[in-house]
Order: C-alpha cells, then structure tokens, then sequence
C-alpha cells in the first residue's frame, strides 16, 4: 500500500528505539502524564491528561527529535563501517602479506 502511493517503508532494527522519534515522543509524553496526573489510572481525567499532553506537541519537537534520531543513525553507521585504504603508490606481485603461509 505504501509503495503504490510512492513511498518506501524501511525498517528499524530491533531494540533501537533510539532510531524511531515517534519513541523519543511517547517518551516525553509518558513523562509529562506521570507528573501530572493524580487520578487512578484509565479515569476520565487520566484520559483527558493524555489527550492534552498529545497536543502540547509542536512542529518543533518533532523537528528535534527527528534530527537526534539522524544524528544516532550516522554515528551507528560511522560504527560499522571500517574504512578500506588502497595505495596506488605501491606494486607488489607478492602476496605474502595477505595470506598465511
């Protein structure tokens, strides 16, 4: 469905929640809701506390905690990837230095 509306669905790997900022939201919501609610849980006015947490959420917010989440993604792949250095300089018909012999 999303593919024949033109958009590509990738994947998040598991347990990274770090990489997801709609997890960096619920975070902050979650916190918010706990400091401020006191009535028992799943009452009316729990509910209504969630919903005016979900609106004091801005444009901004999100815009942070997409670019922490693109930050995240670029240090996990600096991680991963090991640089290849070849030199041009050098010519060597000997293969000794790369296979045990």
């Amino acid at each position: 469905m999303a593919r024949d509306r033109g958009f590509r669905v990738i994947r998040l790997p598991p347990y990274h929640c770090i990489f997801n900022p709609i997890e960096l939201i619920w975070s902050q919501m979650k916190n918010n809701i706990r400091r401020n609610n006191t009535a028992p849980k799943f009452s009316s006015a729990t509910i209504d506390i969630i919903r005016e947490e979900a609106f004091k959420i801005t444009a901004e917010m999100w815009a942070n905690c997409v670019r922490h989440s693109t930050k995240e993604e670029d240090q996990y792949r600096a991680q991963l990837i090991t640089p290849l250095i070849i030199n041009l300089e050098e010519s060597s018909d000997d293969d000794s230095d790369y296979f045990d012999q």
